[in-house]
């Protein structure tokens, strides 16, 4: 299997079709290369390394080939990249060398089977990585993608939530237009507060609202970091406060993709990515389009009130069912009640 790189919320898209690789696929040697970074083989690590043998990040695609190819075994790639003149690059350098290519394309139009049509593949990313497995194994494969805190991250979640509920975990740190404002934290976290809500506010990596700020501005709200849990990394801890809260707030990106791995409702402040594509594959997910709430399409111009509105509207739901994900009706089977 191929990226290009993966950012935390794409490493965590593809998930689903590492555990379908690995279940069509149980005796095969199944390796994940990328071109640039790779935070499976980091932040994510501890959940995934059961799913491939070697993740070998910033590494040449032609190098993994060649390396496998020395082996009597055959060799299947499935290339999740996406820029059409590398795969048809690619593409062309197999023809003829017994090697098994599944493209990421639109239609599957380079890895048609002879005597069969097309087949149009859902839309979100998540869904398409999986449907790339799913030809290669010829058959349909279950779409899980869960993820399970550990024993001891559950333990830690449930000191810091202590028994005051609704929970609600906010995460306002990021890169680029991927984050929030102190000013913001502050009017959500008053105003939740307020309402009789249980705060938790979790540093997450990137930049962000300065912790000891937030600390003399909202005395209330409870400040979760790297040093809250010994040994326990933060993205374990989010994982396990997910399972417990009744909402997550925060900006569209990785965090909301971890939080969606348990099905934490949530409310996602959308910097402009295409949700048909990247919507955090939750059972509930309200999203505030900063394009559209305010001047600049800037997340941190975005008003507090906007984002208090939709929390509050999500919390008045309080679902935590998985109805359809995605839409997809014929699915259902495979996903878990």
């Amino acid at each position: 299997m191929y990226s290009r790189k993966d950012a935390f919320g794409d490493g965590l898209l593809r998930i689903p079709a590492l555990r379908a690789a690995r279940t069509a696929f149980p005796d095969s040697l199944i390796v994940y290369g990328t071109t640039q970074t790779c935070t499976l083989e980091t932040a994510v690590n501890d959940h995934v390394r059961h799913l491939v043998d070697t993740i070998r990040a910033q590494t040449p695609l032609a190098h993994l080939v060649a390396s496998h190819r020395k082996g009597r075994g055959q060799l299947a790639i499935v290339d999740f990249r996406i820029v059409a003149p590398w795969l048809v690059q690619t593409w062309v350098s197999l023809l003829g060398r017994g090697i098994v290519y599944e493209a990421n394309f639109p239609a599957f139009a380079l890895s048609w089977p002879p005597g069969h049509g097309p087949e149009t593949r859902p839309e979100h990313n998540a869904w398409r990585y999986h449907r790339l497995v799913e030809r290669l194994a010829g058959k349909r494969l279950p779409f899980d993608h869960r993820l399970e805190p550990t024993a001891a991250a559950r333990a830690a979640a449930r000191r810091l939530a202590g028994k005051h509920a609704p929970l609600v975990v906010i995460a306002a740190h990021g890169d680029g237009n991927k984050r929030m404002t102190a000013d913001q934290v502050v009017a959500i976290s008053d105003s939740m507060i307020g309402d009789g809500a249980n705060l938790i506010y979790v540093k997450t990596p990137g930049v962000g609202p300065d912790m000891a700020e937030l600390a003399q501005r909202v005395p209330k709200l409870r400040l979760v970091d790297s040093g809250a849990a010994q040994d326990i990394p933060v993205s374990d801890i989010l994982l396990a406060l997910g399972e417990l809260a009744d909402l997550y707030i925060g900006a569209e990106g990785g965090t909301a993709h971890l939080m969606a791995t348990v099905m934490t409702p949530m409310v996602i402040v959308n910097s402009g990515a295409n949700m048909a594509r990247w919507r955090p594959l939750s059972n509930s997910v309200d999203a505030v389009e900063a394009r559209h709430e305010s001047p600049t399409g800037l997340v941190a111009d975005v008003p507090a009130p906007k984002i208090i509105e939709a929390a509050r509207r999500m919390l008045a739901t309080r679902r935590r069912d998985h109805p359809c994900l995605m839409g997809h009706a014929d699915e259902q089977e495979a996903l878990p009640a």
